[in-house]
């Protein structure tokens, strides 16, 4: 395959980790100790060959069978001998912590074991040097890389699919005008090999706009050597038209200065690998001041980061392409002349379109097996390539097999191996960038550097190199999750060879080699054959991936024995399984650093996990029904993640404060009359990520929270405090004083606290200083009579204050104390809810100090359940898109002026005055929801919202008609796609004259008793209807059975209605099809 030749790099990478962990202090100890020294030199120096000729052995191992077995044979090996130094280290480390000695001559006789076993491997080793000769196995060989065929900026538009409006957005970014100290600009393309990064630029190159606008275009072709003489001279050849010999960099771009001088150029960089930010400067020199303002510079990468150096635009990230583009340009190439409409080839569309769908949006992929199939008839051989993988090709069948294969050829080595190791997650899998970083941690992947940043921060930078060079990326969805293209996956699966595989569908393709297993369970009957598994006695990982939503019964019972032959594990994840405890046998796994068994029915861990010496990770997420952790946690000395969401703990164990690595640890109980003190937290200095404290009504003396030391914990970002159980306290002073010293580190971005029981917050919460802030959470501090001065918090975003029940008003101290009258209060809020306040009656707004000033970028304000309030509203909200008002029955005053205001919901406030008589301030309403209020509405204008899309009245007693504010006008409401009105006693009519909606598609109308006609004309003026729904409404002339739901455009048609009915009347011309009982009102 043609793919393979990618090992080599992989096993560099494999060698390294090898050559410094047998440097490491514990593995020279033990060899003294066990005056073996000698071997220990023989050891690396047979390390040290094997490692010279790697490269060499990657080249030829694509024309050689027995090269590519020999590099199988020699990872395998490598493995062992990670195993047996990480079991060494192990040994050394937890020995050294041992007081009692008793047991010396049981240890004497397990180093004679590991000796033993060093000598095997070192066989082993030789064994596979010597066969370097026999396959000619040259030593420092550099790694010779195929290059691409040059590109031009030459394009066939009718060629190309699904590209005009990236096309168009380029082309407005280089007519756009820069500002004056930028005059040159650079606009990067980034995306994975093979999306059309070069097609876009060649479109964008020769569109018509273009050519009129730039005196001076050129295209260089530079890929993966940044030469500055060489693209220097090319760009100067090309913009004079004349060969060029001079050779010397400063003469090169002395005669390219002259030529572009005053004139505006647009220049073409395709395929740009470099990362070096001094290169880019040094080529770039001559255009910074020379050409004409507008002159811009496109540049095409794969690397995020190559775009982040170059770029003055923000760079164009290309997607995929869709479905039916990537059929048009598969049929294109597929089809002789693009024809397919002879009976032979209209025969293969059906299977032509499940081979697109394999290709996942990627063009070049669709073109290579469009190639392929070109002018062939014959079902079986399209057959074929449906069945066959995209990397089965040899190079001179497909261009995107190259394309992929270089870009991970450039990886840096320490990347290789964390890229390979994602092999492990089936495709379309949305995995978790944190998940994965403490994966590679437990795979021993991440190497610190002598700058002392955190192992996790190292991961940090390795995952996101991947993402900056298109292997990962995020989708459109919003989540924070990450995904690989599928053909990156299948890159993935095959650098990683028989090493790597994933059961899926109960599939049996476990063999002696496979050292990192996932199960994927997509269905219930998903299970694993534990004899397939215990086949890899070398495995080490074993990830079960859940992609359905329930839980499955993996193993019926946990096997006893299951990790008996499963010793070298360094990451096991059982998620999602019906079981309800590990057995003691875990304890055996001394190489285990990542252990997760979320969501399970775990009720307790055994005890013989806290021998896990080298445990760094414990996830123990949604386990219910997990009552207590181990009392000897505090083993567990280089534990440095334990997620405990969703558990139901009462206390932690003691020493919790010898866990000195730890760095994120999601919960902490403090217990009532036992385990640790919150007094604990204070040593563990290195948290990070989120901490939730429960349970602080049991922290008796001021003096133990005070000891947690939160405000030195400057890596957390988010903390939670919660009281725990009805809020209600003996001694308010006593619970403020243990919040004020749970004082967090300024750097805090996200603060909640539940259940507070003190009469009023802590100076700290509302300080200056807290300049990250930028969500906070009040929830359930039913004593509390006032509200802190939070609008000074200068970052502070999001704001929620729910289950005051003692607090009566909000006054103008909520604003803060400004000092400046230039300063705005709540400078940077966008969401505010209010929500539960049963003895809220006012709000005062303060307009003639601060309130004016306040909330000037609020987006979405929720006031809900204040039954008490009266007001008033803040009166100017000039941001705000979103407003909802909820069960607040006596709310009396006007609403805010929200020019912006989108979308507008009032639920159950009858007293509410609904504005009518403000034209302007409804020009961007598009939904309007009016439930069971509003009892002053009587007509509702609807030509005071121009724009909107969606409205819905709901129980408006008093409401008679929608009107038009001009009574002769024949208002047009271009927008309106949806209009229901329901339970309105009163409501007698529409708009009088024609009612003109041309994108209503829903008319809803049910128990209006009073209503006696719908609108006129509706097959004229109401074109795009679908469905309209009437129930309860007797007055409108009809001898038809009610209720009524009325499809139109529908092929069906049921009921016994009669036709020539009135009501059929008045929708004749609607195409009607079909009239049946709504099962809803």
């Amino acid at each position: 395959m043609a793919l393979e030749l990618v090992a080599g790099p992989l096993m560099g990478a494999v060698f390294n980790v090898l050559l410094d962990r047998i440097a490491s202090h514990e593995v020279v100890n033990f060899f003294k100790k066990q005056k073996i020294e000698k071997l220990l030199k023989r050891l690396k120096i047979i390390l040290f060959s094997i490692h010279a000729v790697l490269n060499d052995a990657e080249e030829k191992q694509l024309k050689n069978e027995a090269v590519k077995e020999w590099l199988e044979e020699l990872k395998d090996v490598a493995f062992d001998a990670d195993d047996l130094l990480d079991e060494i280290f192990t040994s050394e480390k937890t020995k050294a912590k041992e007081v009692n000695t008793f047991n010396s001559l049981s240890t004497n006789f397990y180093d004679k074991e590991l000796e033993q076993k060093i000598e095997d491997v070192y066989e082993r080793l030789e064994f596979v040097i010597k066969l370097k000769e026999v396959l000619d196995l040259k030593v420092g060989k550099e790694v010779k890389v195929t290059h691409k065929t040059p590109t031009s900026s030459l394009v066939e538009a009718c060629d190309v699919y699904g590209r005009d409006n990236d096309k168009n957005i380029i082309v407005e970014l280089l007519l756009s005008q820069d500002s004056d100290d930028e005059q040159l600009g650079v606009i990067p393309i980034v995306g994975m090999g093979g999306i059309g990064k070069t097609t876009l630029a060649q479109l964008v190159y020769n569109d018509h706009r273009i050519q009129k606008e730039f005196d001076l275009k050129a295209w260089i072709y530079v890929s993966e050597e940044f030469d500055i003489c060489k693209i220097t001279k090319n760009l100067l050849e090309v913009v004079t038209l004349c060969s060029c010999d001079v050779e010397d960099l400063n003469s090169l771009q002395r005669n390219l200065k002259m030529c572009i001088q005053k004139k505006k150029f647009l220049f073409v960089l395709d395929d740009v690998w470099d990362e070096n930010y001094e290169n880019w400067d040094r080529f770039r020199s001559p255009f910074k001041y020379a050409g004409a303002n507008g002159s811009k510079i496109i540049v095409t990468t794969r690397s995020g980061k190559v775009a982040s150096i170059m770029q003055t635009f923000p760079p164009y990230n290309i997607s995929e392409l869709s479905i039916e583009d990537c059929w048009e340009l598969f049929s294109n190439h597929a089809f002789v002349y693009g024809h397919r409409d002879s009976n032979g080839l209209q025969s293969v569309e059906k299977v032509g379109r499940e081979i697109v769908k394999k290709c996942k949006g990627l063009p070049l992929a669709v073109k290579t097996l469009a190639g392929l199939l070109r002018s062939k008839s014959d079902t079986q051989e399209w057959h074929k390539v449906l069945n066959s993988e995209i990397w089965d090709l040899q190079d001179h069948e497909s261009n995107i097999i190259p394309a992929l294969r270089l870009s991970y050829h450039y990886l840096p080595s320490h990347l290789k191996r964390c890229f390979a190791y994602c092999a492990i997650f089936p495709k379309d899998y949305e995995f978790e960038k944190e998940k994965l970083i403490l994966f590679w941690m437990a795979e021993g992947l991440l190497h610190q550097s002598k700058r002392h940043k955190r192992i996790e921060e190292v991961g940090n930078e390795y995952f996101y190199e991947l993402v900056s060079r298109s292997f990962f990326y995020q989708p459109r969805s919003g989540k924070s999750c990450f995904l690989m293209h599928h053909l990156i996956n299948d890159l993935a699966q095959f650098v990683s060879g028989t090493f790597s595989v994933r059961i899926e569908d109960n599939s049996d393709e476990v063999v002696q080699r496979t050292h990192y297993l996932s199960h994927i369970i997509s269905h219930y009957s998903s299970y694993v054959n534990l004899k397939d598994v215990s086949k890899a006695n070398r495995l080490r990982t074993f990830m079960q991936i859940r992609t359905i939503g329930t839980s499955i019964d993996l193993f019926n019972i946990m096997p006893i024995d299951l990790f008996a032959n499963l010793r070298y594990l360094r990451v096991l994840t059982l998620i999602g399984a019906y079981f309800y405890g590990l057995p003691d046998s875990i304890g055996k796994l001394k190489h285990l650093r990542y252990l997760e068994v979320s969501d399970t029915e775990i009720t307790r861990l055994p005890e013989s996990i806290c021998s896990l010496y080298n445990l760094q990770t414990l996830k123990l997420v949604g386990c219910y029904n997990l009552i207590e952790l181990p009392k000897d946690l505090h083993k567990l000395v280089n534990l440095r993640c334990m997620d405990i969401r969703g558990s139901c703990l009462k206390w932690m164990p003691l020493q919790i404060s010898e866990l000195k690595n730890l760095q994120k640890l999601s919960d902490f109980f403090v217990g009532e009359d036992h385990g640790s003190s919150i007094s604990e937290l204070g040593d563990l200095c290195d948290l990070h990520g989120s901490l939730f404290i429960h349970d602080i009504k049991h922290v008796v003396n001021y003096k133990d929270s005070e000891n947690a030391t939160l405000k030195e914990k400057h890596g957390l970002e988010k903390l939670s405090l919660d009281w725990g159980g009805s809020g209600d306290t003996d001694n308010s002073q006593h619970e403020k004083t243990i919040l004020c010293s749970l004082q967090p580190h300024a750097n805090l971005k996200e603060l909640d606290i539940y259940d507070y029981p003190g009469t009023e917050f802590p100076n700290w919460l509302s300080d200056y200083s807290f300049c990250n802030m930028m969500s906070l959470k009040l929830k359930g501090c039913k004593y509390c009579y006032k509200l802190p001065p939070l609008g000074q918090l200068p970052m502070l975003k999001e704001l929620q204050i729910i289950k005051f029940e003692g607090l009566m008003s909000v006054g103008s101290e909520f604003y803060g104390n400004r000092t400046c009258i230039s300063t705005n209060s709540f400078p940077a809020l966008e969401i505010l809810r209010i929500e539960s306040m049963s003895a809220l009656e006012k709000w005062c707004s303060d307009a003639h100090n601060v309130g004016h000033k306040a909330f000037g970028h609020l987006r979405e304000f929720y006031i809900e359940s204040c039954p008490k309030l009266m007001g008033n509203l803040p009166s100017s909200l000039p941001s705000l898109t979103l407003l909802v008002i909820r069960d607040c029955k006596r709310l009396l005053c006007p609403l805010p002026k929200a020019p912006a205001l989108r979308v507008l919901n009032i639920q159950n406030c009858q007293k509410l005055e609904f504005p009518v008589h403000a034209p302007l301030c409804h020009q961007s309403l598009t939904s309007l929801y009016l439930i069971d209020s509003c009892d002053s509405l009587m007509l509702l204008p609807l030509d005071l919202f121009p724009n909107l899309k969606s409205l819905d009245i709901w129980g408006c007693k008093n409401l008679e008609a929608l009107t038009v504010s001009a009574p002769d006008a024949t208002p047009n409401f271009k927008s309106l796609y949806s209009l229901c009105i329901r339970h309105c006693q009163n409501f007698t009519s529409f708009p009088k004259g024609e009612f003109a909606a041309p994108k209503l598609t829903l008319l809803t109308i049910n128990y209006c008793q009073k209503l006696n006609s719908l609108p006129k004309k509706m097959q004229e003026l109401m074109p795009s209807l679908k469905e309209l729904q009437l129930r309860g409404c007797p007055q409108i002339e009809s001898s038809t059975t009610r209720p009524l739901r009325i499809r139109i455009c529908n092929k069906l048609m049921e009921g016994k209605q009669n036709h020539s009915d009135p009501l059929f009347a008045r929708l004749e011309g609607l195409s009607l099809a079909s009239v049946d009982s709504p099962s809803s009102s």
